[in-house]
């Protein structure tokens, strides 16, 4: 298998601090009150969202572990509302032909009629990969076609901005893949501006907390107190995805962003889960036991 085929989407983020909505929030609370609550949300985007497992086929040392977004999102709505998501397989397949499975994954999602659609790790390739000629012109030209492709729902969009990744293995993201930090900055910009411009937008700022997860660990907001981990403790071992507890913790921080989208009154609107409810639902459980047991025996 070449370098090529075994890329996949990397681990946009395992978080560590509440996710405010940073642009295209709702309006007045009786604009919130007025709309219509979401019964549908759908998902789509890359391998973060497919609960991507790392592992020995893919060069690594060990089998990684994993779940995907619809599986944790699911438990939390619980019999509110529907979650269905795009087949995870083939949002693993995103870096391979962004421009043609993301136009799929989306004509997909407006034959569901989705009320709210979380696209979190969309963006992701079309920002990333390699490209041809002018660096900056040529990603800058790449992420329009995603925008593009996002500005066809005009329900609730839910997406995250683009983080640094770099120091992921190169069996899985090569170094030429990644954006340099000038057109970097200038992408995320982009994203900002598109989400401000629509209200139905909200963009989570993920890329400041991935910075933060890797330079500083994470502290895991449990009942008794913090747990700080060591930076990539969340990770698979490609450095890139997260683990079942990395997932448990971006759901638990993604969460805030949907309850916005839902009207004063609604299950979900108030439905504000622990940490640890989403690590039982996650199964990871024994994962933060073995985080527990590293810190107590320092």
């Amino acid at each position: 298998m070449s370098d090529r085929t075994r890329l996949h989407l990397p681990l946009l983020f395992a978080l560590c601090l509440p996710l405010p909505c940073v642009a295209g929030q709702t309006g007045a609370a009786g604009d919130a009150d007025a709309a219509k609550a979401p019964e549908r949300i759908h998902i789509i985007g890359a391998s973060v969202s497919g609960g991507f497992e790392d592992g020995p086929l893919f060069g690594a040392s060990q089998q990684g572990d994993s779940v995907t977004l619809q599986q944790l999102l699911k438990r939390w709505c619980g019999s509110e509302v529907k979650v269905t998501t795009h087949a995870p397989m083939e949002m693993w397949n995103l870096f391979t032909d962004p421009k043609g499975i993301g136009e799929k994954e989306v004509d997909m999602a407006l034959r569901r009629q989705p009320d709210l659609v979380l696209a979190v790790d969309f963006p992701f390739w079309f920002a990333y990969g390699y490209v041809r000629g002018d660096e900056r012109e040529a990603r800058k030209a790449l992420l329009e076609v995603g925008l593009a492709y996002l500005s066809r729902f005009e329900v609730p969009v839910v997406i995250g901005d683009l983080p640094d990744m770099t120091g992921a293995a190169t069996r899985m993201l090569n170094p030429r893949q990644i954006p340099s930090p000038e057109v970097l900055e200038e992408l995320n910009a982009r994203l900002a501006a598109f989400a401000a411009e629509r209200e139905h937008v909200t963009l989570v700022p993920l890329a400041a907390i991935v910075k933060q997860m890797k330079v500083d660990g994470i502290a895991l907001p449990l009942a008794d107190g913090p747990l700080v981990t060591a930076p990539g403790a969340m990770l698979q071992e490609d450095r890139l995805h997260a683990t079942r507890l990395g997932m448990a913790m971006l759901v638990h921080e993604l969460q805030d962003a949907l309850r916005e989208r839902f009207p004063a009154g609604h299950a979900l609107h108030d439905r504000r889960w622990t940490f640890e409810q989403f690590v039982e639902a996650a199964g990871a459980g024994g994962e933060l036991d073995l985080l527990r047991e590293a810190a107590a025996g320092k």
